[in-house]
């Protein structure tokens, strides 16, 4: 009976992994390198007067490694800066 009850807590675990897994890898997919990305290209456009990134907004994928970690990383603090301006606003903070 024990062993019959340890295999399906593992199985559980099993899928509460693969669950968080996937949570994770969706929040990279689609936070990170996509609309960080559209948030970050022409933040980053603005700033160097039309010169970085070299590639289109639609081009993330193409575009090299770092590229894709600046864009989407000014990207992801443009958003963290706005969150925190709203939250200042509405009195949440």
């Amino acid at each position: 009976m024990e062993e019959l009850a340890e295999g399906a807590v593992k199985s559980v675990l099993r899928l509460v992994g693969l669950l968080i897994r996937s949570l994770i890898w969706l929040i990279w997919e689609c936070l990170f390198e996509t609309i960080a990305w559209y948030v970050g290209w022409p933040i980053c456009r603005v700033l160097s007067f039309n010169q970085y990134p070299k590639a289109s907004i639609t081009e993330h994928e193409q575009a090299g490694t770092l590229t894709n970690v600046l864009v989407s990383t000014v990207g992801l603090g443009a958003l963290l800066f706005l969150a925190y301006v709203i939250s200042q606003l509405t009195g949440a903070g």
